[in-house]
């Protein structure tokens, strides 16, 4: 997968940037393109943008995310007609829980929205945050999947040293309370019992069982 790099500008939204992006890989390569957005707000703030100048003959825009009814997230997945190309705006959920067919160039916005719960005050909120250097690889690997395909990063190479290694495990930033309540109705009283991959955080597991 060849990376090309599109450094967003500090004044530039990411929808503006994310749109001029597609339209300049639609342009450059050929196939279908998926691009990665933090959240479905932004997904449909770009389909806007997109669809206020034609994007030529037979290409389609898809949005793609969690929430999206069952036959339009279908139609997001399936394989283009032959002659015709598809934009797919998607959120994480097309880094590895989903394979599309098609997808020959990647525009990856190098942003991602997470559940961040804080034991401070006891809830959890949603942060757009950078992606990982393992998250973008992931990204990018989508198009190359059968032939060899083209990564446009909205930001510089420089930048990409700078990436955070690996995503953090979702229990190190998660609300444990659910995780609590499964391990006393297992009569697991001390997490240290069990082997993790990694443990849940004392200050989250005291928060959680605290709240229950």
């Amino acid at each position: 997968v060849e990376a090309r790099w599109l450094p967003r500008r500090s004044d530039q939204r990411v929808e503006g940037a994310m749109a001029a992006a597609v339209r300049q890989a639609l342009r450059e390569t050929e196939g279908d393109v998926l691009a990665f957005l933090p959240g479905q707000g932004e997904i449909h703030r770009v389909a806007d943008l997109l669809g206020e100048t034609p994007l030529g003959s037979g290409v389609e825009v898809c949005p793609l995310y969690g929430n999206l009814p069952f036959d339009q997230q279908d139609r997001a997945i399936a394989p283009s007609p032959p002659g015709r190309r598809k934009v797919v705006l998607a959120t994480s959920i097309a880094e590895s829980s989903l394979t599309i067919e098609g997808v020959r160039c990647v525009v990856d916005s190098g942003l991602a929205r997470v559940a961040r719960f804080s034991p401070q005050v006891g809830m959890a909120r949603l942060e757009t945050v950078r992606v990982s250097r393992a998250s973008a690889e992931q990204r990018a690997g989508r198009a190359g999947r059968l032939a060899p395909g083209v990564v446009y990063r909205l930001w510089a190479m420089e930048e990409h040293a700078g990436l955070v290694p690996y995503t953090a495990p979702e229990i190190a930033e998660a609300d444990l309370a659910p995780l609590a309540l499964e391990l006393a109705a297992a009569g697991v009283h001390d997490v240290g019992e069990l082997a993790w991959l990694d443990a849940p955080p004392a200050a989250a597991m005291t928060m959680a069982r605290e709240l229950l």
